[in-house]
């Protein structure tokens, strides 16, 4: 019986062998080939995922980032490394790690500072063919001179990269750092007997951060606190620059230049002009004008830049002049009589977008709040973010399938986006409304009621009641006569922000008395929300409801209750460009105009 079993043994193993040499590597390469692909793919959504995070983090003040949810977001991107280190999403993972280290560094300790460099030198070892290599080293050597204070090792550092990389863009500044950098040291080995001089300590720049379009462009500059600046305009070639006093530059700024492939923005440089002097340059193109204010908590300097732009076929005409069919006779048989002039506002005027027939196409709602940033939470949990979502997402099926107008939405899922990136995501989609959906709070929890804001700026009263008849056939978008507008503009926004915040007051006040009479007509109100500065449309904020009323959240819960909100705010909305004659553009098919969706469950 031994004999027999070690015959079979051997035959199965040769067998075994055989199958493992010839026919098992073939399909072995074609599952690998397959897993390769699947392995990026997976990566790819990994490292979407590690970019929400960062913006999360990242939007959050200084003060109230934590290091638990800096190494979550780290731990994320290291995942995409982990996943498919062979795609190019894993080298930028690795620098978005290594520039999390070095945020971490200033804000919880020097130890993080070499995770940032030992990352960065994993990054030039893994790839070091890559576009980060130029990068990566040179940061390595700021990182060693400026956050670590050890010239002697960014000496070396700086040496190392002339080596390596004679023809790179970055040996300009090598080359001065080493001039610094010994400076320094002899001046240091000189006066080692004398007492060091006392300094104000520098305001650290941050980041730079930009939105760039056509004919507008925001950029934001962010600080460690609140410093002294200056800005001017130099022609021939256009620029704009801030010169920010007693600060330096976080490592990944030193000698940075963002070059902008398409829009109005063309390149931002930064760099110490001086001692103690940060200088932000803006390259444009045919800017007309530019503003600056400043925001607190964490301190930032918002920059506006508005150009002229090339008119383009708007939502609202491109609704007008849908493009006709064979055979099509319903749209001859159905077109309207010539409109009237708009309606004055209730104070009886004339604005400018009303005497130019200016047309209502795109709209642009702003779901208050989300991620981290829940903001009101009710009695029993219900959170202000999602409440805002919901009735956004509602709102704007009713004024894409009642009115038919293009609806863009500033987050469209649960995500933390900072104020300043809510206008100017407005300013360049070139929006003709922006409309904030919020829900209020009082410690006071009987308090019920709407109100609704708009910015506090001061206007004067224009007569234009001729002009209005005669241009009330125009089809053109608020966009695209500001070079009219402009003179005027604040005024102008002024006026038609505070007529569409008192028809959507009046129509949320009438929607709500249906479920309760106690609930208070609050007002409109004029206050400096942030997330309305800048605006180059009208623009209100609206608080619907006090979240925190008991009563006020258990209606809010119910998906009836939400429907019933959204409808009373198309109502306000549909009223208000009824008024100016806006209505006809989105209705010129012939047709009836769908239901809305049933309320969701």
């Amino acid at each position: 019986m031994k004999g027999p079993k070690v015959r079979s043994a051997a035959w199965v193993f040769w067998l075994g062998l055989l199958l493992t040499l010839v026919v098992f590597p073939a399909l072995d390469l074609a599952a690998a080939r397959q897993s390769r692909a699947e392995r990026a793919r997976i990566a790819k959504q990994q490292f979407t995922r590690a970019e929400k995070l960062r913006a999360a983090v990242e939007g959050k003040p200084r003060a109230e980032r934590s290091t638990q949810e800096y190494l979550q977001t780290i731990a994320t991107y290291r995942r995409v490394y982990d996943i498919a280190p062979f795609t190019t999403a894993a080298a930028h993972a690795l620098q978005a790690m290594a520039e999390l280290y070095q945020e971490m560094g200033q804000q919880f300790g020097t130890k993080y500072f070499q995770e940032a460099i030992d990352t960065y030198r994993f990054l030039l070892r893994e790839y070091p063919y890559g576009t980060h290599r130029y990068d990566a080293l040179f940061t390595i050597a700021q990182i060693q001179w400026v956050d670590l204070k050890d010239p002697k090792a960014a000496l070396g550092t700086f040496e190392e990269y002339l080596k390596q990389y004679p023809k790179s863009k970055h040996v300009g500044k090598a080359r001065q750092a080493i001039k610094d950098i010994q400076q320094q040291l002899a001046r240091a080995e000189a006066s080692k007997a004398q007492p060091p001089a006392t300094t104000a300590p520098r305001v650290q720049v941050n980041n730079i951060r930009y939105w760039n379009a056509a004919d507008y462009t925001r950029v934001v500059i962010d600080l460690e606190g609140e410093v002294r600046y200056q800005g001017a305009r130099i022609p021939d070639p256009d620029r704009i620059f801030f010169d920010l006093f007693n600060t330096q530059l976080n490592s990944p700024l030193v000698g940075k230049t963002f070059d902008i492939q398409e829009g109005l923005l063309k390149k931002i440089r930064v760099a110490e002009n001086q001692a103690g002097v940060t200088r932000v340059v803006l390259e444009v193109n045919q800017a007309d004008d530019y503003s600056v204010f400043s925001l607190p908590n964490p301190f930032r300097l918002v920059v506006d830049v508005r150009g002229r732009a090339k008119p383009a076929a708007t939502s609202a005409q491109k609704a007008a002049t849908p493009p006709s069919k064979a055979g099509d006779t319903s749209r001859t048989a159905s077109l309207p009589q010539p409109p009237s002039p708009p309606k004055p506002t209730r104070e009886g005027q004339q604005t400018l977008t009303r005497a130019l027939g200016l047309k209502i196409g795109r709209i642009v709602l702003d779901p208050g709040h989300g991620g981290y940033d829940t903001g009101t939470i009710g009695p029993s949990g219900f959170m202000e973010k999602d409440l805002a979502l919901d009735v956004a997402r509602r709102l704007g099926r009713l004024l894409e399938e009642k009115l038919g107008a293009e609806v863009i939405y500033t987050r469209e899922d649960d995500t933390f986006v900072p104020l300043e990136n809510r206008i100017a995501l407005a300013n360049e989609k070139q929006a003709d409304l922006f409309i904030s959906i919020h829900a209020n709070f009082s410690p006071d929890r009987a308090v019920r009621g709407v109100e609704t804001f708009l910015l506090n700026f001061t206007r004067d009263p224009e007569a234009l009641a001729l002009a209005a008849r005669e241009n009330a056939l125009s089809q053109k978008s608020v966009h695209e006569l500001q070079d009219l507008l402009r003179t005027i503009a604040r005024n102008e926004r002024l006026a038609e922000s505070q007529e569409l915040a008192r028809e959507l007051q009046t129509a949320l006040y009438k929607g709500l008395r249906r479920v309760s009479e106690r609930v208070q007509d609050r007002g409109v109100k004029q206050a400096p929300f942030v997330v309305l500065i800048g605006a180059s449309m009208p623009s209100v904020l609206t608080e619907i409801a006090f979240l925190s009323n008991p009563n006020d959240e258990k209606f809010l819960k119910a998906s009836q209750g939400r429907q019933q909100l959204a409808e009373a705010m198309f109502s306000g909305i549909s009223s208000y460009l009824e008024n100016l004659n806006s209505i006809g553009v989105a209705r010129v098919s012939g047709t009836e105009s769908p239901s809305p969706p049933p309320p969701e469950k």
